[in-house]
């Protein structure tokens, strides 16, 4: 794993957060595409070698990112509830 795949994955953890934090409309979907984004993007340009191998294992790692995602949105979300 790169450097660059690391700072995409943290980019689209950073994102999960703000939009559960700080959108109360249409958060869901900023969520899911900026997961999505920065996924498949840290997959294929910081990691190539996984797709290169095994295409299985990226996928894998992609659905366990995308449930990571999840809560961290779900979690902002609560803290944005609390607050209000």
């Amino acid at each position: 794993m790169t450097l660059l795949a690391v700072v995409l994955f943290l980019l689209g953890f950073a994102a999960s957060w703000i939009a559960g934090r700080y959108m109360a409309k249409g958060g869901a979907v900023v969520q899911g595409g900026a997961i999505g984004i920065c996924g498949v993007a840290a997959l294929f340009l910081g990691m190539p070698e996984v797709v290169a191998e095994n295409l299985m294992w990226g996928l894998i790692a992609l659905i366990i990112y995308g449930l990571i995602g999840a809560l961290i949105f779900r979690s902002a979300q609560g803290v944005r509830e609390r607050a209000e």
